[in-house]
């Protein structure tokens, strides 16, 4: 196992549109002021996420002073014209209703598929084993979704996974060819990083 590659997924704290129960992909919105986090065990001397500023801000509560690479490739999906919008805003909308019955295909208007934001997360994935050793990235519930779907030992459908806005899995490989043969991991834990809530 001396050549056994960890990678570490992060989902950002929470923003008041996230609690508002918003649909947020693109929009730039900071995090919550006041957000309480556990100390990390992890230690790393780079982190890369998404480019968006609440993942930018969670990493630098989490990892003071660690230098940040940003990807937009790690972004959330695009929301398009129901960015800022909720459920009950949108629930009367044909093109939405059918939305909900195949995110994966359809998109909504001038947005983007979960397809098309799951081939570009992998795209990002995979680089950063280019760029770094065992992988800290910072991104959003769609991209850890996807992920966890597609590499953790436990299979799930992608709504199935559990992923609070501060929650922090790590996976594990025998070696980095299994990555990028796309090999489940051996095994993942999962880490609460948020003292006062979970959303």
């Amino acid at each position: 196992m001396d050549n056994a590659i960890v990678v570490t997924l992060i989902r950002h704290l929470p923003t008041q549109a996230n609690r508002d129960k918003k649909y947020i992909g693109w929009t730039d919105e900071p995090i919550l002021a006041g957000l309480k986090t556990q100390k990390i065990a992890c230690e790393t001397n780079e982190i890369i996420g998404s480019d968006l500023i609440r993942c930018k801000q969670t990493a630098a509560q989490l990892f003071s002073g660690v230098p940040y690479t940003d990807d937009a490739n790690f972004r959330e999906c695009s929301f398009g014209d129901w960015e800022n919008k909720t459920y009950n805003d949108l629930k009367e909308e044909a093109s939405y209703r059918k939305w909900l019955d195949n995110p994966l295909q359809l998109a909504p208007p001038n947005g983007e598929s979960m397809q098309t934001m799951e081939n570009r997360v992998l795209q990002a994935f995979l680089e950063a084993f280019e760029k770094l050793e065992e992988p800290v990235i910072i991104t959003h519930g769609g991209p850890i979704r996807f992920l966890l779907t597609k590499f953790a030992s436990v299979e799930k459908n992608f709504w199935d996974w559990e992923v609070p806005h501060g929650s922090m899995f790590t996976m594990y490989w025998a070696d980095k060819k299994a990555v990028l043969e796309g090999t489940r991991c051996t095994s993942f834990s999962v880490e609460h990083l948020m003292e006062n809530e979970r959303m």
